[in-house]
């Protein structure tokens, strides 16, 4: 991998630690594609459709996105090590677990906890590469998380299409698992121990205020598409929102130890980083799953859909990469320049069908990762860089929540949007349309609608993307 290169005046001990934790960070992404890509086998091999196909995804997401903040939290308490590998570890026990499932049901819980040991993992692993004591060495390992996060975006739909053609959906998750154990096993005697000196007691009440009110917003989020706005379930859950945002604040407020450092949110800074994943969530990642399952749904094997997907998500691990051997002077131009580039590539891919010509496709494709790939290999270093050291746990915890809850909220969030252009454009029950959303086959007679469709969705998530472009690009200058 080309960012290893960057890690050869690094003591052994210390180079394990991070080889072990960008492998980690590498299988969380292929778990989030590979389930994707697994669906549709799923479904053959229960015989089912629907609610309980939909959670696969969104069941891992749901958790994985509400669990990382306190997760960051609870490893400047118990220790950032023990977090990490009681993640991982539980990870990997979950994912060899997945297997045996005797029923969907229990594969979505059974995904809905890996989620939570994802947390962990993921805040635990940030957690220690902070507190490396030099800025150079601690900034290429942080431009290492970014292109490890990539490179399993990048190959995850293909290595899971292999897996899928060799062994079935079974597969899928018993090589994450397999992957995982390989992290664990790098890191045995090289991750150092660390938490914070001057942690105070643990903020129990804030840390489930807080779960829960990102809990219910992304269970509001996904269940958005099947059940409309005006469903009572809809309702009470933008109310139980509403009802623990307004209990958190109150807690955080009073509490000697926030589990949200408000402080933090003082530098603009550190808001604009923070806006960075929603950025990448409407030019990008919304897409990881779109694009595979509209393939899947033109007419495209997994395994083709999956080698077609490459040219979305491979320059977010080759661009990440590279920035770890060369120094970023400018980092608010080049998130500026990358973010602007990926708007211009959705508005290529607004106007190109998934069933037409593949050159136009892949080009539009490309145009878009190249463009988050700046961004990509930036972020994780600017959240750690921004905050003190001595609150890495608690930063890094904010923005992986706002990067891995974002990535759930607004990928179900489009996933409504796109379903309601198709039942409006096509004039068919939502059933339909969110049967097309999720890989179903289109009909002739509906295909012109589902590319209108298309069109206005990547048009607006341009839109979308320059808007925020522009936010980061204030909120970051000066720095």
């Amino acid at each position: 991998m080309t960012g290893s290169m960057t890690l050869s005046a690094t003591p052994a001990p210390q180079r394990r630690m991070v080889i072990s934790i960008c492998l980690a960070a590498m299988v969380l992404p292929m778990t989030f594609a590979g389930g994707a890509i697994a669906t549709p086998d799923l479904g053959r091999d229960f015989d089912q459709s629907g609610a309980l196909l939909f959670w696969v995804v969104n069941g891992f997401m749901l958790v994985f996105g509400a669990l990382p903040l306190v997760a960051g939290a609870l490893a400047d308490r118990l220790g950032r090590r023990r977090v990490f590998r009681f993640g991982l570890t539980g990870f990997v026990i979950s994912g060899l677990l997945l297997p045996l499932s005797p029923s969907l049901l229990i594969v979505d819980l059974l995904r809905g906890i890996q989620g939570l040991f994802a947390a962990a993992t993921l805040a635990g692993g940030t957690a220690l590469l902070a507190q490396i004591p030099e800025e150079e060495r601690r900034r290429k390992a942080f431009s290492m998380i970014g292109a490890t996060f990539g490179f399993g975006l990048a190959f995850g739909p293909v290595i899971a299409g292999l897996a899928l053609e060799a062994g079935g959906w079974r597969a899928v998750f018993v090589l994450a698992s397999a992957l995982a154990a390989a992290a664990l096993a790098t890191g045995a005697g090289a991750l150092p121990e660390s938490r914070s000196p001057a942690a105070l007691p643990f903020d129990i009440a804030g840390a489930a205020l807080f779960a829960s009110l990102l809990a219910a917003l992304t269970a509001w989020a996904v269940l958005l598409p099947a059940r409309g706005p005006a469903d009572p379930l809809e309702i009470g859950l933008l109310a139980l929102t509403g009802l623990c945002l307004l209990g958190f604040v109150r807690q955080e407020k009073r509490h000697a130890a926030p589990m949200f450092d408000l402080s933090l949110l003082d530098d603009p800074a550190f808001l604009g980083v923070q806006t960075l994943p929603v950025a990448t969530c409407f030019g990008f990642v919304s897409l990881l799953v779109i694009v595979p399952l509209q393939l899947i749904g033109a007419g495209y094997s997994e395994l083709e859909a999956g080698l077609i997907s490459m040219a979305l998500a491979a320059p977010v691990f080759l661009i990440p990469a590279l920035l770890t051997r060369f120094p970023a002077s400018d980092r608010r131009r080049l998130v500026t320049l990358g973010l602007g580039l990926a708007a211009l590539g959705l508005v290529c891919l607004a106007f190109t069908p998934f069933a037409g010509p593949l050159p136009p496709l892949l080009l539009a494709l490309a145009m878009i990762g190249g463009g988050i790939g700046l961004p990509w290999g930036l972020m994780d270093g600017l959240a750690v860089e921004i905050a003190p050291r001595d609150k890495a746990g608690v930063a890094t915890g904010m923005f992986s929540t706002v990067r891995v809850a974002s990535e759930g909220i607004v990928l179900a969030l489009v996933s409504a949007l796109y379903a309601g252009l198709i039942a409006a454009l096509a004039g068919v029950p939502d059933e339909t349309a969110t049967a097309i959303v999720s890989g179903g086959t289109v009909a002739p007679a509906l295909r012109p609608a589902v590319e209108a469709a298309c069109r206005v969705l990547f048009l607006c998530l341009a839109a979308l993307t320059l808007l925020s472009s522009a936010i980061i690009s204030r909120r970051l200058r000066g720095k």
